[in-house]
């Protein structure tokens, strides 16, 4: 098993080591006490535990010998079953090391990936024989079962370095190529010293077969512990493979070894890529070589080939710098032949420039030529030229590296992009002309907007418009209602001023016939007091409708509900007022009569029915308005109700007529009351005789 990312532990938490120790071996011990688990004497036995099981802390206790002890204090152990991973503390010393034959004492443990040992007393027996070695191919060790065992595998030498940070010891790093993959290896050494020699070596490399894992304890790749220098062991040293032709491997030259070119440097991203082309091919190259190259120099390149997109790539490649020619000349990009050998090679296309974003990565070109459409990238990393502006529509002549992806059941080519080195592998061969689409765009959004602020414009206006014929209407409404005033004005001029002369005559003739005709002069003074009487119930009602200013608060429903309200203060009777259909301003003759017909209505109901509840309907129809008063009163007959002192009733036909309609009156004695009213919604043309105006008065 792999041990975790090493961690430079400091004196006060290894003094406190002991004392975790401790406490688990108290748990332990008590746990034996409750529930006693089973001593296990085999490495084998605790890898057959499931972590759950582990985690219970078995009793171990075996034999075997140490064959791994770095990083320190863990270390690997394996008896005559299997090995196994140690969690090692540093109490009393560490003073065990690598060969030694131990016994062992402690607990099972869950591990990061397989059940480990953890160490609660050691003793050294002496120096013990190592396991046989058993070789594997790597596709064997791969998959994790070999995890912690001493094994053997054969490999080719792919990079090596000195590691001084990664664990306590100073190690040789390897990278190493088998099977088809890579695993890594660590090997402490006591010197430093130069292993360049060693890539491209092939390797028998024997160790612990360790592992490398997440924290959902599943394998990502494995990691290989060589505790001596010594074993590993070169079988075939690296050959120097003669110059030859772009990617021909020399005689004798195994798949996996490296190769060696030569040619003129296209482009270079320094520690990560590097581009060379030679008679018109191209090749990628992946080097970790920061030296600064410039565009045109030779350089010779060793790497190892390996399978990339579309065209062979060269891993792990070192290169030497040669000397300089002049730049290469850039291959026509012709996307009618096939696309892969135009893989890693310097090109040139001409094509329309479709669209131009700026990401994180650089500047994303969208182009297309003929019915083709590619991509392609300015290099951050390069030159830029921000105040370059690049029209879309133009025709552009581009050069840089292609680079080419293939895809699909055969891994054909699917498409292309190309690697602009800087702005200045941009050519702009025809700008585009100024009536395309982009303009077009703009125009219509110029004329949209024009067309939004016009609706907006005539929106406005025909709101102002709303607004003024709102307060025409409610200037005609006032109009209408100074309208009524005059005539109610002129009303009281004409019929009440010649009452109180007709009054002043019946007295006269009182007093002149008092002496010589006593009969007459009480008839002459009945009159008059009659005549009293009405004069003074006209004046009432006019005055109140001089007063009245209800329709120019609010609308005729509101006017009802407010004007009913007093007429049923003071007693226990309810009334209801109900509206439907849209409520419109009507003429304000209209919606005068019909208020003094409700509230005449109401007050006889009141009044002279004694009703308990009222009901006032008022229906808004298309061409019609309809206003009906109901009542739960004692009823009459209506026949009488035109008979002499019935002025209420009187004064409600009188206001239907002048609207041009009728009053319909429903009732019988004990039955209640129903007065409806229905009056064209339209406005009502002028009578030739002004009617009779009426108002409550309390009378019948």
């Amino acid at each position: 098993m792999s041990r975790p990312s090493p961690i430079r532990r400091s004196p006060k938490s290894w003094a406190l080591f002991p004392i975790a120790l401790l406490a688990l071996s108290g748990t332990v011990w008590s746990q034996q006490n409750a529930h006693p688990l089973p001593l296990l004497t085999q490495a084998s036995q605790i890898r057959q535990l499931s972590p759950e099981q582990a985690a219970q802390g078995y009793p171990v206790q075996i034999r075997g010998v140490i064959t791994d002890d770095v990083p320190s204090p863990d270390f690997f152990v394996q008896d005559a079953s299997a090995g196994i991973y140690v969690e090692g503390s540093q109490s009393p010393k560490f003073d065990h090391h690598f060969g030694d034959s131990i016994e062992l004492e402690g607990v099972t443990g869950p591990g990061k990936y397989a059940p480990v040992i953890r160490e609660l007393k050691i003793r050294v027996i002496g120096k013990g024989n190592l396991p046989a070695t058993t070789i594997y191919p790597f596709g064997e060790l791969a998959g994790g079962q070999q995890d912690s065992q001493w094994v053997g595998v054969r490999g080719i030498v792919r990079a090596v370095s000195i590691d001084r940070n990664s664990w306590p010891e100073t190690v040789l790093a390897m990278t190493i190529a088998a099977g088809g993959g890579r695993f890594a290896v660590r090997v402490p050494i006591s010197q430093e010293q130069d292993f360049s020699s060693w890539i491209d070596s092939e390797v028998l490399i024997e160790g612990v077969c360790g592992s490398l894992f997440n924290t959902q304890r599943q394998l990502i790749g494995v990691l290989f512990y060589v505790p001596d220098l010594r074993l590993i062991k070169v079988e075939m040293q690296a050959k120097e493979v003669p110059f030859s032709s772009l990617m021909r491997f020399s005689p004798g030259g195994g798949p996996q070894h490296r190769v060696r070119v030569q040619g003129t440097v296209t482009y270079q991203q320094p520690g990560r890529t590097l581009f060379i082309q030679n008679h018109g091919q191209g090749l990628r190259v992946l080097t970790q070589q920061s030296a600064k190259l410039n565009i045109g120099d030779l350089v010779d390149v060793i790497g190892f080939p390996a399978v990339g997109s579309s065209a062979p790539v060269l891993e792990d490649a070192v290169f030497h710098r040669m000397g300089s020619a002049s730049p290469p000349q850039p291959i026509k990009l012709d996307v009618t032949i096939p696309w892969e050998q135009f893989d890693g090679a310097l090109v040139t296309a001409d094509a329309t420039l479709l669209r131009l974003d700026d990401e994180s990565d650089g500047r994303h070109l969208r182009l297309q030529q003929d019915d083709i459409i590619f991509d392609a990238l300015i290099d951050p990393s390069g030159p830029l030229d921000p105040s370059r502006d690049i029209p879309v529509n133009s025709k552009l002549r581009l050069v840089g590296i292609c680079l080419v992806s293939n895809g699909g059941l055969w891994s054909v080519p699917q498409s292309f992009r190309i690697l602009l080195r800087s702005t200045q592998d941009i050519t702009i061969l025809q700008s585009p002309p100024w009536w395309n689409l982009r303009h077009a765009l703009w125009l219509v959004g110029i004329m949209s907007g024009i067309l939004v602020v016009v609706l907006a414009g005539m929106f406005v206006l025909s709101r102002k418009v709303r607004g003024q014929m709102i307060v025409i209407r409610q200037k005609l409404q006032h109009g209408a209602v100074l309208e009524e005033r005059n005539r109610i004005a002129r009303e009281l001029h004409d019929t009440l001023e010649q009452e109180l002369a007709g009054i002043t005559m019946q007295l006269d003739l009182a007093v002149d016939c008092f002496r010589q005709a006593p009969p007459v002069a009480f008839q002459a003074l009945d009159a008059a007091r009659s005549m009293s009487r009405h004069s003074m119930v006209e004046a009432r009602r006019s005055v109140w409708d001089l007063r009245c200013d209800l329709l120019e608060q609010g609308d005729l429903p509101y006017a009802l509900g407010q004007i009913v309200r007093p007429l049923i203060a003071g007693n226990a009777a309810g009334i209801e007022v109900n509206v439907s259909g849209t409520p419109v301003r009507l003429a304000g003759k209209i919606e005068m009569n019909l208020l003094r017909i409700g509230q005449e209505a109401v007050a006889n109901a009141v009044k002279h029915g004694h009703a308990s509840h009222m009901q006032i309907d008022l229906r808004y129809g298309l061409e019609s308005v309809t206003l009906k008063i109901s009542d739960n009163g004692c009823g009459f007959v209506p026949d009488q109700s035109n008979a002499v002192g019935h002025f209420g009733m009187l004064d409600m036909r009188e206001r239907a007529e002048s609207l041009g309609t009728r009053l319909q009156v429903q009732s019988e004695p004990g039955r209640g009351t129903q007065v409806t009213v229905e009056v064209s919604s339209q406005d009502q043309p002028i009578s030739d005789v002004e009617p009779k105006t009426h108002t409550y008065s309390g009378g019948g």
